[in-house]
């Protein structure tokens, strides 16, 4: 493996990895390990360990992001500007989009303990196993051989269809997820929702974490109460206002301050 040392200067590897975007990542007594990735953060410096090219590195954690020019944009108000204080150098990760489609499939209707279970299903029953029980994430191909009763021992539940089609999908050309991140936000978006179970939470948690559409307002219980509560006076308001409300309110951002508001969220209250 190589080992880098990144100067880091607006960045925390603990928030990044803990606020709820990613779901392979386990810590370890000397920092964070992936499959390809061992990571751990000393002041302001990023070491980390890898086959990987610094660049696939720096890429992955999205450090060229200007995060001090994002938190002028995004900072409108008290709460967003206790969510910066609070998780200061968080940063969205950008991850391969075949994986982060299946896994915020898994993510519906779910809690994060039972999506990482779903995942760590997946990868062990179809993926290759890279070293000491760490497995890949399997490939549309081998998802798309795979029988029915097979996916079932993964405790997938009623995703096993949705996932069987989109494997199909990928393997016949149908669907070719990098060349979403060509299109406008919009135009992404309705290609992904064409897709049996992706709708709109899940279509814009992907476009967000792995397509770059960093105006995408992923809205999920966390955040539709502290929106709910925060900008709209404790008035009942519908998941397409409050995605309308984002949009306007922070602009090409509004992902970032999504991820902000929802960790803080997440962490005031019950953890789902």
């Amino acid at each position: 493996m190589k080992t880098y040392q990144i100067p880091v200067p607006t960045f925390d590897l603990d928030h990044t990895l803990r606020c709820g975007q990613v779901f392979r990542w386990r810590e370890s007594k000397d920092g964070w390990i992936d499959i390809v990735i061992k990571a751990k953060q000393e002041g302001d410096v990023l070491i980390v360990k890898s086959n990987l090219d610094m660049e696939d590195v720096m890429s992955y954690f999205r450090l060229s992001d200007d995060l001090d020019d994002i938190y002028k944009h995004i900072s409108k108000d008290e709460v967003m500007n206790e969510a910066i204080a609070r998780y200061r150098g968080m940063r969205l990760i950008r991850q391969e989009p075949w994986e982060c489609l299946i896994s915020y499939l898994c993510s519906i209707n779910n809690r994060i303990p039972q999506i990482e279970r779903m995942i760590q299903n997946l990868s062990t029953y179809f993926g290759e196993e890279i070293c000491d029980g760490f497995y890949s994430f399997p490939s549309p191909e081998r998802l798309a051989e795979a029988t029915r009763s097979e996916l079932e021992k993964c405790k997938l539940g009623f995703r096993v269809d949705w996932i069987l089609g989109i494997a199909k999908k990928v393997c016949d050309g149908e669907l070719i997820l990098n060349q979403l991140r060509n299109l406008d936000y919009q135009n992404a978006k309705e290609m992904l929702m064409k897709i049996d179970g992706v709708g709109h939470k899940v279509a814009d948690c992907v476009l967000l974490y792995s397509l770059d559409k960093l105006e995408a307002f992923p809205v999920d219980v966390h955040i539709r109460r502290l929106t709910q509560r925060e900008y709209f006076q404790n008035q009942e308001v519908s998941d397409e206002i409050i995605r309308e409300w984002a949009k306007g309110y922070f602009g090409d951002y509004a992902g970032y301050a999504q991820q902000y508001l929802f960790y803080y969220e997440r962490s005031r209250g019950g953890k789902r």
